[in-house]
């Protein structure tokens, strides 16, 4: 297999605007060993989840354009010296003609490579299988039955449980992701509780009210920061549940506490270890909002990543530059998106520290 390391990664997060406090955190944490691209290789799916934000109609990638794209990721992450990961998702990846091309050629490439989709069937991941079992298949679920199911479809999560089940048996690590909304905020450790055992980690991310999303409410800070500790506590006695919000932190660094490393591990960081390619060729910053760096059919990765306005998604927002804990947080900005703040400006509405 082909090695993707070089000497030295060239992957470094500009700590300029960090303050200058010692938190503990090791200077390696701000210089990331892998990139990853989150890669919707189809639009199409198989649900219709209230929350979904984007069904627009794109053109997909030609199987040719794919792999070109494939083969400049792996030049880009040679060039940086970092291990590549190609997440694939969509809507649903195995709905595109192309998804076992797509990925055998990235295990052929050396990446290594993970699902982000909805239960299929056992024949369906033996293909998978046979050319490289996934390093994870991660599938989602919104609170207990009866509300997941009116958010994914009535049978979801008897679906989701089963395919864990199915998981577990072929030795696939599985993940379960929630979006959190005011409605299901109060199903989420009865959730953890049920998947206690059943997954390899259970967490959740704040919903990004774009697209069909923007219907459905949010809690308010106030009993968002009550249910994170809440969490904190639940996680003590579960393993199961998950850190990925960087608003934890707060909680953490106010009790002397270690902090963990953020949402894509360096704390809200779009386009610095991870950017997400749309199936037509869009790469954004972050895929919960529409944050626009360029198109792999027009420009390379380097070129892409390089740019001024990644530089500018890298750098976060200003009103976090003198915070204590920014290296490891700078709060979400799909969610200062979502509240109609000015995302290099404004500080996360949630944030409570």
């Amino acid at each position: 297999m082909k090695t993707l390391v070089g000497t030295k990664s060239r992957l470094i997060r500009d700590t300029t605007y960090y303050p200058k406090v010692d938190l503990g955190i090791p200077q390696r944490l701000l210089v990331s060993e892998y990139f990853s691209i989150q890669w919707h290789i189809t639009n199409s799916c198989d649900l219709h989840c209230k929350h979904c934000y984007d069904r627009s109609k794109r053109s997909p990638l030609t199987l040719t354009q794919g792999q070109i794209f494939l083969n400049d990721l792996y030049h880009f992450c040679k060039e940086r010296g970092v291990k590549g990961n190609v997440c694939f998702t969509g809507g649903n990846p195995f709905l595109s003609p192309h998804f076992l091309q797509f990925y055998s050629k990235a295990v052929q490439k050396g990446f290594s490579v993970d699902i982000l989709g909805n239960p299929v069937t056992e024949e369906q991941l033996n293909a998978l299988i046979r050319i490289r079992k996934p390093g994870l298949f991660q599938i989602s679920l919104e609170g207990m039955k009866i509300h997941n199911d009116s958010i994914r479809g009535k049978g979801s999560f008897d679906r989701a449980l089963h395919f864990l089940e199915l998981l577990r048996s072929l030795n696939v690590q599985s993940g379960v992701m929630l979006t959190l909304t005011d409605k299901n905020i109060g199903q989420v450790l009865k959730l953890g509780k049920i998947l206690h055992d059943k997954t390899g980690f259970f967490t959740f991310s704040r919903l990004s009210q774009e697209g069909e999303g923007a219907r459905l409410e949010m809690p308010s800070r106030e009993k968002y920061a009550s249910f994170l500790l809440k969490y904190l506590e639940a996680a003590q006695k579960n393993p199961t549940l998950s850190l990925k919000d960087n608003l934890f932190n707060i909680i953490l660094y106010k009790n002397n506490l270690p902090l963990f490393d953020g949402c894509v591990g360096f704390g809200c960081s779009p386009a610095f270890n991870t950017v997400a390619v749309l199936c037509d060729g869009e790469v954004h910053a972050c895929r919960k909002f529409p944050s626009l760096i360029g198109n792999v059919n027009t420009k390379s990765l380097s070129q892409i990543y390089d740019s001024n306005i990644a530089k500018r998604y890298r750098k976060g927002n200003s009103a976090c530059a003198k915070c204590f804990i920014k290296p490891l947080c700078g709060g979400c900005m799909s969610s200062i998106k979502s509240h109609g703040l000015n995302i290099f400006k404004d500080k996360d509405p949630y944030c409570f520290m």
